[in-house]
């Protein structure tokens, strides 16, 4: 059996330890209705600015850096990315700034992402540091669902 290094290897935990919820995660993402992304988007807005959340946006950035999990940050990029489109929205050239693929997207992506990140490192996140993060889907996502 040949070992391969953890970014090449084929396997069915493409999010580390924590592959099964974040795929029920993300099942549970794409079913949600207009008024429970508002609502997540509305907790988001409300935790993004408190130094709270900043202490725990740094403690997962720390986290995911030491956990060599980056590889498991980029593969749910991409279901993200498909799941937080706005079909409206023309794809983009290459070209695009920043801000203009910002705009193509739901605005659940960013509390979406933060609960994401979190799930993929909730092994090593102090539990305080997890639910910060994930307190603007626990509403419309509980993370007990996820455990199952």
């Amino acid at each position: 059996m040949t070992d391969h290094p953890p970014m090449l290897r084929h396997d069915s935990q493409p999010y580390g330890p924590a592959t099964a919820a974040v795929r029920r995660f993300l099942v549970r993402l794409a079913a949600l209705g207009t008024t429970e992304r508002a609502q997540a988007c509305m907790a988001y807005a409300a935790a993004v600015d408190t130094r709270r959340w900043q202490q725990a946006e740094t403690a997962l950035a720390a986290v995911m850096e030491r956990s060599g999990r980056g590889g498991a940050q980029e593969a749910v990029s991409g279901p993200l990315l498909q799941l937080v489109h706005r079909p409206e929205i023309a794809p983009l050239p290459e070209t695009a700034s920043p801000d203009e693929a910002l705009a193509t997207l739901d605005p659940v992506a960013e509390p979406a992402l933060a609960a994401l990140l979190a799930l993929i490192v909730r092994d090593l996140l102090e539990p305080t540091m997890f639910a910060t993060l994930y307190a603007p889907m626990h509403d419309v996502i509980p993370v007990d669902a996820l455990d199952a």
